[in-house]
């Protein structure tokens, strides 16, 4: 049961293809517009950071058992957030302003600091990296195209120092040891350049060759060891590494990539590409120490890059944005990907008395394929037909009376309508859009009581984008919940605070169980 609701809640909404997005990711809800920036500062913890559609920056966190968030940091920001963390419970971020200077938020273990104004006039998202406990250096490209530093030595910021040269797209930087840094970018002549800081001064520039098409991924798994990842102009993945005395590579990983790479190693000797692939998917590379493994695919379409951090050994977190613009969460465990949910497949049908007035039938469908698609559920769409509402059997149905709208007691109308299960298996489920729906209480949204072995349920022209996944949802087992971040809200789901809507273990264990997911 779907009720109006006393406020309707009207969201932009861009038509997406009608397809299984998020199979087997976590959502974590959310409006995000930019790549999200991951960072752990202990074991079992996990903090990620993004714009919001209002340009402030927002931030959800894994405390061990739960998440937290959203929640806003305020702000403007016109860049991708970088986060970093130089200690326990310690979170330093960074964005360029409106004023296309750096500024700066940051935990200090109790309350977050900030916004502060780090100057500078930047054309680049930033590059941030952490070397020892209270050390941040921070990278971005000025409006002279050049590499510009500031740096936090523990009391006071230092710079910008420029450091010279004239590249494209974005710097990254990395550490392997006390006060020891290397950047990398893309230059003007598309190959691979390098500067370096040996403790007391710096080195380079020098070129690494190669042509990139790509923002480059860099990490570095032990002492004077740096493995570097771009995408080539064939659009396959390419490598190149530091063995501590000379440079290797550029060696081809071969794949078709459409995003800059995502590189993370867990261990000694370790490392994990990932990338999105030509049908949007994630895909996955590793080098185990003694050879490449991949490519996988992790499934999901994705719409950023894909943002990846380790927080113990052989324990790898994914996170992208999904075609909703929501957050997912994929995961490695040490031994299988997460959520390990069933693949199971539901087979809807849709019979038309009349058509919706808000949103059409193909946009609820889509997001209640988007929605199911998290609890391991694809949702088949069977058939469409339109009933003959001239009918003198089918025109009374059209404004449905069903009654007490309870389970298992179904009206004599909503039996009557059952009649209609032409292309129907037993366990399939059969949607009636209809005029009006209505029940002792007054009007509804939609209604799920149904006859024993007649899965079905009615939706009201006026329903809201959520109301047939709400009432499907009803069908598969679920009940009522005081949540309007919930598929299942009770309280109508015009009323959904922060789409697309969730649910919850406990309800997608139930939709598992259902005999009519297969």
């Amino acid at each position: 049961m779907d009720f109006p609701g006393s406020g309707r809640l009207w969201f932009t909404y861009l038509l997406k293809p009608i397809k299984m997005p998020h199979l087997n990711w976590e959502s974590l809800g959310g409006v995000i517009t930019t790549n999200i920036s991951s960072v752990s500062w202990s074991a079992n913890r996990i903090d990620n950071f993004a714009r919001g559609t209002d340009n402030a920056l927002y931030h959800r966190w894994w405390n061990g058992s739960s998440w937290g968030g959203w929640e806003s940091l305020g702000g403007f920001i016109t860049s991708e957030p970088v986060a970093v963390s130089w200690g326990a419970n310690r979170l330093d971020v960074f964005a360029k302003g409106t004023d296309n200077a750096v500024h700066h938020r940051w935990w200090n273990g109790s309350s977050w600091g900030g916004w502060e104004s780090l100057g500078g006039i930047i054309t680049s998202n930033i590059s941030a990296v952490c070397w020892g406990p209270n050390r941040i250096d921070l990278f971005a490209k000025g409006t002279d195209n050049a590499l510009y530093h500031k740096w936090w030595n523990g009391s006071a910021w230092g710079g910008w120092e420029s450091l010279g040269g004239a590249f494209v797209g974005d710097p990254v930087a990395v550490s392997w040891g006390g006060n020891r840094l290397d950047i990398f970018v893309r230059g003007t002549d598309n190959a691979m350049h390098h500067r370096w800081w040996n403790g007391s001064s710096w080195g380079g520039w020098e070129s690494l060759g190669g042509i990139l098409t790509s923002n480059i991924a860099a990490d570095c798994w032990g002492a004077n060891r740096i493995d570097c990842f771009v995408r080539g102009t064939d659009n396959g993945l390419y490598h190149k590494w530091w063995n501590g005395s000379s440079w290797g590579g550029w060696e081809s990983l071969g794949g078709v990539i459409t995003s800059d790479p995502s590189v993370v190693s867990w261990s000694g000797n370790r490392l994990d590409v990932f990338a999105k692939g030509t049908d949007g998917a994630v895909w996955h590379r590793w080098w185990n120490g003694s050879s490449w493994g991949g490519w996988e695919t992790l499934g999901g379409v994705i719409t950023s890059e894909v943002s990846v951090t380790s927080w113990a050994p052989n324990r790898l977190d994914l996170f992208v944005r999904g075609t909703n613009n929501a957050m997912f969460h994929k995961w490695w465990n040490g031994s299988a990907w997460g959520p390990g949910v069933a693949n199971q497949t539901l087979t809807v049908h849709i019979k038309i008395l009349a058509n919706p007035t808000n949103f059409t039938v193909d946009e609820m469908f889509t997001q209640m394929r988007n929605i199911f698609a998290v609890a391991g559920i694809e949702v088949v769409r069977g058939s469409t037909e339109i009933l003959n509402v001239a009918l003198p059997a089918i025109a009374p149905l059209n404004d449905i009376d069903t009654a007490s709208c309870t389970r298992g007691n179904p009206s004599a109308e909503q039996i009557a309508l059952s009649n209609n299960r032409n292309n129907a298996a037993a366990n399939h489920v059969v949607v009636y859009m209809c005029r009006s729906v209505s029940s002792d209480s007054g009007s509804l949204n939609g209604c799920a009581s149904f006859p024993t072995n007649r899965p079905m349920a009615v939706v009201a022209s006026y329903a809201s984008r959520y109301t047939l996944a709400h009432e499907v949802g009803h069908v598969l087992g679920l009940s009522h919940v005081n949540d309007n971040n919930r598929l299942m809200t009770s309280n109508g789901t015009y009323n959904i605070t922060n789409p697309p809507p969730d649910l919850v273990a406990s309800e997608v264990t139930t939709m598992l169980a259902s005999n009519l997911s297969v």
